[in-house]
């Protein structure tokens, strides 16, 4: 095979690594941003997480779920874990990360509150 065709042979393989990537990375990018999976964010003047919301998924739990989303630190108590740190974000006093459930406070923790498709978890650094 020639310099030039052996050239123009890798350039369809490259071109073709390519188009497959860009396939896949499109897929991701549909799986992540669904509304199964869409997380929101809101930060503060600091660049800092101060809220976060996801939606739930039938009979998965919200801890398990906010695991899924983000880096999250707990410390285990006799009802339950409490969650003390999210993407890094402590909640330490005087502000903790507050659980709600579809826009109302949680009077459950996250570990023992089983989602539905339909439900809007959301935590707040208050």
């Amino acid at each position: 095979m020639s310099r030039a065709a052996l050239r123009h042979s890798k350039l369809y393989s490259v071109a073709a690594a390519v188009a497959v990537l860009a396939a896949l990375g499109g897929t991701w990018a549909y799986v992540a941003n669904a509304p199964a999976h869409r997380v929101t964010t809101v930060m503060n003047g600091q660049h800092q997480l101060v809220q976060m919301s996801y939606h739930g998924q039938t009979d998965v739990d919200a801890l398990t779920l906010l695991k899924q989303h983000a880096t999250v630190q707990t410390k285990h108590y006799s009802f339950g874990d409490l969650v003390t740190s999210i993407n890094g974000v402590q909640g330490n006093g005087p502000k903790y990360w507050t659980f709600y459930i579809n826009g109302k406070p949680a009077n459950v923790g996250a570990g023992a509150y089983v989602t539905k498709a339909g439900d809007t978890l959301t935590w707040k650094l208050q």
